[in-house]
């Protein structure tokens, strides 16, 4: 008893100390642009800060010689995030003896397995000693504070005996014969209520594997109203989403949360989470009781059967105290508090892939601590792609296309017009050789038809001719009836004038046939079709001409066509090298089609904007560029001054063709996007 009172003394005094000699720390509780008071402390001195984990807003604090506040902190002049999150676990140990920091020994925590007598050796202590003396010091026994390993475990610094007694794993000593006890469960099914315990798999799983978080404030090990629960994930690795960026096989979903936590899959080691838990009621004082003492939160894996993957996590669960200054914004997923580090989406890694790596139904905030920089608040932060190592790309959110690429458009449209030109030479190619041979077929039928007049006319002309030599036959019979008439005298005998008679019909019939010969002779016939024969001549020349002409204009069509189609096939290879802005995309050519560009999957900075002022909003593509699609295809670092600092990730749940519908703008299907990863800086 006389060595417990000792230790007493001793942390009211070292508590005492670390009210006087803390270092001061900005942490806005749900602004990042509001500065908590902390009337315990002193202003440090901003240019001490040192910048953070490349993944998260802490930096591992090693384990220190002493735990004592005042030696520590007489020490080190410098504050980093590590004391940050020190300070947060010194917050969430608060009370360790009166609070039953072996609860989980003694009946409060079943994640051990080990079921146990409901005992709280340490419940009466509050008794004798006060609960805190500095308000951000909770601890009375000081050398209770946490504590982090060299690999880099966060635990809590006990004496031996009570980590044997809690079921933790002692991982070297923290000073004055303690040891940093590591809590991790191993289990699926189990249930924890102490904070910074790691959760990790059991050797054998099943189709799936849960934890359960309760948070209640009647345990002595949750003295305080729970806020907030963070999750890290040191490691998780479980198999990556289909093509579709759909996590099909295995998934990771947070149940019992009142934010929106997305479910994601694939490796997300060095990736956190905050888990909003709404206030539920009063604290219990007097009569006052809270209208909903306990609350429940599930971390919850579904593995597929088909699933050939290593899975494999550890997630540290910390739970963060409501009014704590260090909580995260109530709408921010993610939260980074240092001046400058590295962001990355869910599942993004830095490894040459063929497959999409991009999560669907991504819709978050990732928020960024408000720092002071030399002395002053940081006014805008800026942001650029990470460099990468292995083949990766830091930046590929949707398949930038020709069809949301101006350039690439116009060259389409051109391209297109091209192609539609050579089809009209083509038609009029056909239409001058079809009008060639009508003109060929005419000109043989004009020469037939002169060639048949002329000969009509030959005919003509000989028919007239016997006709004449008859004629003149007879009116020489004539002639030679009346010469042997009048030979005959006065009483010539009736045969002669018979003959005479006949004579002088023949010659009548002779001379009406000359005159129906010669009437039947038509020259202008002839002329006629010879006409006809010209035209059609004249008209095969023409069609000739033309064929010619049209024949020369598809050769010119064709050439403009290969040039136009090469042209274009560069512009749609170069378009998927760009990135993109803006909403919606509306094509240069008369047909106007509007395609949608950042609107179904976007990285939001509000007031993001290069070293040219060039200003967007909404960011997708290969490329992190203002400029868009007009601009280079390379990315840039993009600056924005609105505070609080913060970008929203979104994702659609396909990365498939989007077909245009009532109200929904189209928008081309997505293939191989990986996320991004990006490095942050506040200036």
């Amino acid at each position: 008893m006389s060595r417990i009172c000792l230790i007493v003394c001793v942390a009211l005094m070292l508590q005492v100390c670390q009210a006087y000699y803390g270092h001061y720390e900005h942490f806005p509780s749900s602004n990042p642009d509001e500065f908590a008071a902390h009337p315990w402390n002193y202003v440090y001195n901003p240019s001490a800060r040192v910048p953070g984990h490349q993944f998260e807003g802490r930096v591992i604090n090693r384990q220190q010689p002493s735990s004592y506040p005042l030696w520590k902190h007489s020490a080190d002049n410098e504050v980093g995030e590590g004391e940050v999150e020190s300070r947060l676990f010194n917050r969430l140990t608060a009370n360790l003896l009166n609070a039953g920091f072996f609860s989980n020994r003694f009946g409060n925590n079943v994640g051990n397995g080990k079921p146990v007598k409901n005992s709280r050796p340490f419940s009466q202590i509050n008794k004798w000693i006060p609960l805190t003396v500095n308000p951000d010091f909770p601890s009375v026994i000081s050398k209770f504070e946490s504590c982090t390993t060299f690999s880099e475990e966060e635990g809590i610094c006990v004496p031996g005996a009570a980590c044997s007694l809690f079921g933790g794993r002692p991982t070297g000593s923290c000073g004055l014969k303690s040891v940093c006890c590591i809590n991790a469960v191993s289990r699926c099914g189990t249930t924890i209520t102490l904070n910074n315990t790691y959760w990790q798999p059991p050797v054998t799983l099943g189709s799936s594997c849960s934890l359960t978080i309760k948070l209640d404030e009647g345990l002595l090990e949750q003295p305080k109203e729970i806020s907030q629960i963070r999750l890290d994930f040191t490691s998780f690795s479980i198999s990556q989403p289909n093509a579709e960026g759909n996590c099909a096989t295995d998934v990771f979903k947070v149940i019992g949360a009142d934010n929106v936590v997305p479910a994601i899959c694939g490796d997300n080691a060095g990736q956190h989470m905050y888990l909003n838990v709404l206030s539920r009621g009063p604290l219990r004082s007097g009569k006052a009781v809270n209208t909903q003492p306990s609350k429940e939160i599930t971390l919850n894996f579904e593995f597929g059967a088909l699933s050939t993957a290593a899975r494999m996590w550890n997630i540290q669960i910390s739970m963060l105290p409501k009014g704590a200054s260090y909580l995260a914004p109530p709408d921010c997923l993610q939260y980074f508090a240092a001046a400058r580090g590295r962001i990355s989406s869910f599942n993004w890694q830095d490894v040459e892939t063929t497959t999409t790596r991009q999560l669907n139904n991504q819709n978050y905030n990732i928020c960024f601590r408000t720092e002071e920089i030399e002395r002053k608040r940081a006014s805008e932060m800026c942001l650029s792609v990470c460099p990468v190592k292995n083949g990766g790309d830091a930046f590929s959110i949707t398949t930038p296309t020709a069809a949301t690429n101006p350039a690439a458009a116009l060259a389409n449209a051109q391209a297109a017009a091209d192609a539609a030109a050579v089809t009209v030479a083509e038609e009029t190619v056909t239409a001058a050789q079809d009008t060639l041979a009508t003109a060929q077929t005419d000109v043989t039928t004009a020469e037939e038809a002169v060639a048949a007049a002329e000969a009509t006319l030959a005919e003509q002309e000989a028919n007239l001719a016997a006709a004449g030599e008859t004629l003149t036959q007879a009116q020489v019979d004539l002639a030679t009836a009346q010469t042997a008439l009048e030979a005959a005298g006065e009483d010539p005998p009736a045969e002669l004038i018979q003959a005479v008679t006949d004579a002088e019909a023949v010659v009548a019939e002779a001379q009406a046939a000359v005159d129906a010969a010669q009437a039947a002779v038509n020259p202008a016939e002839v002329a006629a079709a010879q006409e006809t024969l010209t035209a059609a001549q004249t008209a095969l020349v023409d069609a000739e001409t033309a064929v010619t002409t049209a024949e020369e204009n598809l050769a010119l069509a064709q050439a403009a066509a290969t040039d136009s189609a090469n042209a274009a096939a560069a512009a749609s290879d170069s378009a998927s090298l760009f990135g993109a802005v803006g909403t919606v995309f509306t094509a240069a050519p008369a047909d106007g089609v509007t395609t949608a560009t950042c609107l179904y999957d976007y990285l939001l900075i509000s007031g993001g904007r290069d070293a040219t002022n060039i200003e967007a909003d909404r960011y997708c593509g290969n490329e992190l560029n203002p400029a868009g699609s007009a601009g280079q295809a390379v990315s840039v670092p993009v600056c924005t001054p609105i505070k609080s600092f913060r970008i929203t990730y979104r994702t659609d749940g396909t990365e498939g063709e989007v077909v245009e519908g009532l109200n929904t703008i189209p928008a081309p299907a997505d293939e191989l996007n990986t996320g991004f990863c990006l490095v942050y800086q506040e200036k």
